[in-house]
């Protein structure tokens, strides 16, 4: 082959080279185009997610507190007989009242936390305040369930650093859960246990049970799982919250089964000393 013949070879396949590249140019900046566009879009979906939210809560927020007015002015202007023979509506609209107040806490600090974090208000607590405190404020869902709670709480128990309120939320949305899905007549325990650098604290309950590929899914928002008897269990915002609320602290939060393989544990550790605490 001459040299001429050589050299113009080599230049068509250095223009075929070029084309090639060219061609992948364009078709690569359109895909950064399209996936920029599409970005710009999930962030005005997300905008308008949040801001519908914000609308929402706030439009619950106004009502639930004049019906919470509302039923507290019942108890002082009613006459006292009149009171006593409707004590059980009244508390069972109290209940809700305070479901729902733990819901929008909820939402809102799910937001909150997903957006910028969460400053915790960490206060040295009593573990057995802690727990039985949390109990008491469930007591009459528990009686309207005909459901026994049991404590599990080891003497001598050393204190712990934590958010009061958001732990007690914890813990609440934990018991409001095994309420819901304990038949009428069955346990639940609220337990606790104390380890070298952990306190893990669970709630455990003689429901349907979770299966096993459902266990990590139902700390989503919403999620929803076939229990054992086919009857599908919605976990709401409750789970998702508690598992937000525990990551902050440090701590993690699973789903087990419980004793015997009968219903389901939930458990979440918490360390006795915070993250700060322990930096060197």
């Amino acid at each position: 082959m001459s040299i001429m013949a050589s050299l113009s070879a080599r230049l068509r396949r250095a223009d075929d080279v070029r084309t090639a590249e060219a061609r992948t140019s364009r078709r690569l900046g359109r895909q950064v185009s399209q996936l920029q566009s599409e970005k710009a879009h999930l962030l005005d979906l997300q905008r308008v997610r949040q801001e519908t939210s914000d609308l929402i809560i706030h439009d619950l927020r106004n009502p639930l507190g004049i019906i919470f007015g509302a039923l507290q002015l019942l108890e002082v202007v009613l006459p006292a007989e009149v009171l006593t023979e409707n004590r059980e509506l009244l508390d069972i609209a109290n209940t809700a009242y305070r479901r729902m107040q733990r819901l929008i806490d909820s939402l809102l600090d799910i937001a909150k936390i997903e957006d910028t974090g969460v400053n915790l208000n960490l206060t040295e607590v009593p573990v057995p305040v802690l727990l039985r405190g949390a109990g008491e404020q469930l007591k009459l869902s528990l009686e309207a369930h005909g459901i026994q709670l049991r404590y599990e709480i080891p003497r001598d128990l050393p204190p712990i650093s934590l958010d009061v309120e958001r732990i007690e939320r914890v813990l609440m949305n934990l018991l409001d859960n095994a309420i819901k899905y304990t038949p009428e007549g069955g346990e639940i325990c609220l337990g606790v246990e104390a380890y070298r650098e952990w306190m893990a604290f669970s709630v455990t309950d003689t429901g349907p049970g979770i299966p096993l590929e459902d266990r990590k899914r139902i700390f989503q928002r919403f999620a929803q799982v076939e229990g054992s008897s086919a009857q599908r269990r919605g976990y709401g915002l409750g789970l998702t919250f508690c598992q937000l609320a525990v990551e902050a602290h440090g701590g993690e939060i699973w789903v087990e089964p419980g004793p015997n393989d009968v219903g389901s544990r939930f458990v979440f550790t918490l360390p006795l000393a915070p993250a700060a605490e322990k930096a060197p």
